[in-house]
């Protein structure tokens, strides 16, 4: 009897001690999920495919980042001054690696970011489809395509840093408003001081160069660098592949077809018309079964553009079947019987890339959600070119260019 009443204390002592050890269990992981910072890091991974200014590679408490540009101020390979940026992505709650070796000039930032800055409006974008975009606090300013994010700037909610395009961003701005990471595009090697300043002072800042791709879908894929620094890798995944799956279906589509000629670019100032020879433009054209006839008489600059003369263009793209001619840049055209001797112009077969524009802010979504999003710019495209193959497309960036009335360009 004294044996069965022992070995019932056992028992319950031994139940007891289970009972505590899943209640500890199931207390750390509320614990976890509660506190994302606590759960094991970076098991979604992400890596760039197409990509070429950015890499990373992941270590336990850490990830190992690398951005790299070059700068091409006049548009000549002689003028080029190159930028490498390195940081280390430290998981919250963990401690830094030792700043020596490949380490030693790296910047440590740490993630999850609760809170962001950025200073152009693609970033905006790259942030809203990955589900961030409630973290953003400061922006670059009021040509936000986005009518609520502007509306947050104009009452104040949050801040103006200035555009990476037109200044240094204002530091003064980032140390009232505190972010946790301040998403710099670095556009031009004039505004590396301020960089440097912005993390003496304490801002946490990455240096972002996704301008520097010639491709689109590589554009694209800097989704992929903006979710290192939010732990957001699955996600960024799965909507690149979205993307990516729907270009190589567009481009087959496009392939079936019988093709034709075209050219992209606009007129500026001075009677000066800038084409798209081997830019991020210029591979829609590439992609929709076009060929680019400059490409045969043109040599690009090191940005993939070149500026021609009216004369110069009439006698290399005469011909060209389709013309994407509108721009937010673009200045008034020459007179009707210049621009009646181009064969597009003759036909009607002119379109642009104007087509989501607020005139009242001077914002187009084309410098937007348009680079993060190429798979609607190119099936825009090949709606226009080929009516018979996306019948039910509803452009989403690009229009018919009306002769009459330009492209709808908002006034600069």
């Amino acid at each position: 009897m004294k044996n069965c009443y022992f070995l019932a204390i056992c028992i319950s002592l031994v139940l007891g001690c289970n009972s505590n050890v899943k209640q500890d269990t199931n207390e750390a992981a509320q614990a976890t999920a509660a506190d994302p910072t606590q759960a094991i890091p970076f098991t979604a991974q992400v890596q760039p495919k197409y990509a070429k200014h950015f890499t990373v590679d992941y270590h336990d408490s850490y990830k190992l980042v690398r951005t790299h540009a070059t700068f091409y101020p006049n548009g000549k390979e002689g003028d080029s001054k190159n930028r490498e940026d390195v940081l280390v992505l430290v998981q919250k709650g963990s401690n830094p690696p030792p700043l020596t070796g490949e380490l030693a000039d790296a910047h440590v930032l740490y993630v999850p970011a609760a809170t962001v800055a950025v200073n152009v409006q693609h970033s905006e974008s790259f942030l809203r489809e990955l589900g961030l975009v409630d973290r953003i606090n400061a922006i670059g300013g009021l040509f936000s395509y986005d009518t609520a994010m502007r509306t947050k700037a104009l009452e104040d909610k949050v801040g103006q840093v200035g555009y990476s395009w037109h200044s240094p961003p204002n530091i003064e701005v980032l140390l009232t408003r505190q972010p946790e990471l301040f998403l710099m595009t670095l556009a031009s090697m004039s505004h590396t001081e301020s960089l440097e300043k912005c993390r003496q002072l304490d801002v946490p800042t990455a240096a972002v160069f996704d301008w520097a791709e010639q491709d689109y879908l590589a554009r694209a894929e800097w989704l992929k660098f903006y979710a290192l620094f939010f732990n957001a890798e699955e996600k960024a995944n799965q909507v690149f592949q979205v993307i990516e799956d729907r270009v190589q279906e567009l481009k087959q589509l496009a392939a079936s077809t019988g093709g034709g000629s075209a050219l992209w670019g606009y007129h500026g100032s001075k009677g000066r018309w800038v084409m798209q020879l081997e830019s991020f433009p210029a591979q829609y054209l590439r992609d929709a079964n076009l060929d680019n006839v400059l490409l045969s008489n043109t040599v690009a600059n090191a940005n993939g553009i070149q500026t021609l003369s009216t004369e110069q263009l009439l006698v290399r793209g005469q011909a060209a079947d389709h013309w994407v001619i509108g721009d937010i840049h673009a200045s008034p055209l020459p007179k009707e019987e210049i621009m009646s001797s181009f064969a597009a112009w003759k036909q009607n077969q002119l379109y642009h890339n104007m087509e989501r524009v607020d005139p009242k802010s001077n914002s187009s979504d084309w410098y937007a959600t348009a680079i993060v999003r190429p798979d609607s710019v190119l099936a825009d495209l090949i709606s226009l070119v080929y009516p018979d193959v996306l019948p039910d497309h509803q452009a989403k960036f690009m229009g018919v260019f009306n002769k009459a009335d330009g492209a709808k360009a908002p006034v600069q």
